[in-house]
C-alpha cells in the first residue's frame, strides 16, 4: 500500500512554523505532551488535500470548539493569534502556507489570506464578514467568503482529495452517524462495521439507518435484545462505529483520527486497531492518528508486527524547544526498543 501523504510542513499554520513530517507511511501515529501541535498536523493534512472545498475550512475552524462563532474559528486558523478587532475596521490575516508532498502527483503547496470587515447589509445588527483568498501551488484558485447563513465562493480549481476526520465527538453525533452509515451502506461494505461493533458484543447481527417521522437513528439489531438504538450503548461501540465507517468512506484516501484511544478501554485496543488497520489495508486508506495513551501506542506496535506490515508504519513525537516545534520520526524497530526499555514517550 502507497501512502497518499508523504510529506507536511507547516511552513506557517496556526501558531505553528517550520514543523515538517517526512516519509509519512500508511499508519502514521503521532504523540506527544498537550499543545505539542498534534491536532494542529490534523488540522494542516485535511486542509492540505482539500484546499478548494469550502466545506473542509468549516470543519476545520470547529474542529476544536463547536460553538465558536464561525468567524473565529476561521481567523483562529492564520498565524498571528490576535484576535479580531473590527470595531478598529477591516483586518488582514498574516499567510496560511502549508507544502506537501503527495505519492504521484509531487508537491501541493497551500497558500491563504483572510480579509476580515464588518457588514450591515441593511441588517440593524452587524457581523463579521471574512474573505478568504486561496492560491494552490502559486496559481489563484478561488476566493470564499464566509458569512451568517451562507459559504459563498467561485467555482473550485484544483483538486480535491478524499480525507475524513474521525473527533473524540463524532461519535456524540447521530447526524454524523447517519450520513457515513447511509453512504456506506450505499457501497455494500456495511459489514466492516458490524465486524467491529461484534468484537464489543458478540450478539450484535445487523446496523441500519431509520427515518421515521422526521427524526433519523442508526439501530443495532440484537440477539438479545432485539432492534434498538445505538445510543443506548457504551461509548467504546458509539466510538467504534464512527471509526469503522469513517474507514470505508475514506477508501483510497486519508482517514484522520483525533484521539484514537478515546471511548475505547485499553483491553480491546489490540482487538479493534487490528480489525481497523486490516480493513484500512483492504481499502488501500492512509490512517493519520494522534495518541496520549501508552496503551495505544503498544497495541498499534503489537498488530503491526503481528501482521507483518512494520515497513507500512512509522511515528512522530512532537515536541518544542524554546517554542519552536520538532517531529522526531521513529520506525516500528526504534519504537518498540524504546517501549520496551520502558520510555514513558507520550
Amino acid at each position: 500500500m502507497t501512502p497518499l501523504l508523504e510529506t507536511l510542513d507547516l511552513m506557517s499554520f496556526r501558531a505553528t512554523s517550520g514543523l515538517v513530517l517526512q516519509d509519512m507511511r500508511p499508519l502514521t501515529l503521532i504523540f506527544g505532551a498537550n499543545n505539542s501541535g498534534k491536532s494542529t498536523v490534523l488540522e494542516a493534512a485535511a486542509l492540505a488535500l482539500r484546499a478548494p472545498d469550502p466545506g473542509q475550512w468549516v470543519q476545520v475552524a470547529r474542529h476544536r470548539d463547536m460553538d465558536m462563532p464561525l468567524s473565529d474559528g476561521l481567523w483562529s486558523l492564520f498565524p498571528g493569534g490576535a484576535a479580531m478587532r473590527l470595531e478598529d475596521g477591516p483586518q488582514q490575516s498574516e499567510a496560511l502556507v502549508i507544502d506537501a508532498k503527495l505519492t504521484g502527483t509531487g508537491h501541493r503547496r497551500v497558500e491563504a489570506r483572510c480579509l476580515a470587515s464588518e457588514s450591515w447589509d441593511g441588517d440593524p445588527t452587524s457581523e463579521a464578514v471574512l474573505r478568504l483568498e486561496l492560491r494552490i501551488d502559486g496559481k489563484a484558485a478561488q476566493t470564499m467568503e464566509f458569512r451568517r447563513g451562507a459559504r459563498i465562493s467561485q467555482w473550485p480549481v484544483g483538486k480535491a482529495y478524499k480525507v475524513f476526520t474521525v473527533t473524540p465527538a463524532t461519535h456524540r453525533s447521530t447526524k454524523a452517524l447517519v450520513e457515513h452509515l447511509s453512504r456506506v451502506v450505499d457501497e455494500g461494505k456495511k459489514h466492516v462495521a458490524v465486524e467491529v461493533l461484534q468484537l464489543f458484543d458478540t450478539d450484535v447481527e445487523d446496523i441500519d439507518v431509520i427515518a421515521s417521522l422526521g427524526r433519523e437513528a442508526v439501530r443495532v439489531t440484537h440477539r438479545q435484545r432485539g432492534v434498538v438504538d445505538l445510543a443506548s450503548f457504551g461509548d467504546g461501540m458509539r466510538r467504534a462505529t464512527a471509526l469503522s465507517l469513517a474507514l470505508v468512506r475514506a477508501s483510497r484516501g486519508l482517514l484522520l483520527i483525533d484521539e484514537i484511544e478515546a471511548g475505547i478501554h485499553h483491553a480491546l485496543h489490540e482487538k479493534v486497531f487490528d480489525k481497523l488497520f486490516a480493513a484500512a489495508h483492504d481499502l488501500n486508506v492512509q490512517i493519520l492518528a494522534t495518541t496520549h495513551s501508552l496503551e495505544a501506542i503498544d497495541a498499534t506496535l503489537t498488530c503491526i508486527e503481528k501482521a507483518g506490515r512494520e515497513d507500512g508504519f512509522c511515528a512522530y513525537w512532537l515536541t518544542r524547544s524554546n517554542a519552536t516545534p520538532e517531529a522526531r520520526r521513529y520506525d516500528h524497530e526504534k519504537l518498540s526498543a524504546l517501549r520496551d526499555g520502558g520510555l514513558d514517550i507520550r
